[in-house]
């Protein structure tokens, strides 16, 4: 279990979270601006395409397997999440997305163990 960065993964879990949130936002917009809901489409979309790069990168620098657990424990706390949704509510966790989900992706990628 060396293999798995327990830091790099709770900063997935909050990743993973806010962009969930993001993309939720997007289904539920309703006569919002033109231009927001392409700030917020453009920003889901770059968090999505992020958490792929960032599984594809720990497989293939650390161990194959890696993410497929990290996936699924990224799974797992986007649905605790609710949790957090109830606290702080939903606006709050999309807009929220737009620095959080950044600044998760610096330090999961910063705390990626490299193998050799």
């Amino acid at each position: 279990m060396q293999a798995l960065s327990w830091y790099s993964i709770a900063f997935y879990c909050f990743f993973s979270i806010f962009v969930f949130y993001q993309q939720l936002h997007i289904k539920n917009l309703r006569g919002t601006s033109q231009g927001f809901a392409l700030i917020i489409n453009v920003s889901a979309f770059a968090g999505v395409f992020t958490g792929f790069a960032y599984l594809i990168y720990y497989g293939w620098y650390v161990i194959w397997w890696a993410p497929i657990v990290i996936f699924v424990i990224g799974l797992v706390a986007s649905m605790l999440g609710f949790i957090l949704e109830r606290l702080v509510g939903i606006l709050a966790l999309s807009f929220g997305g737009f620095i959080g989900w950044p600044l998760c992706a610096y330090f999961m990628f910063s705390y990626v163990p490299i193998n050799g």
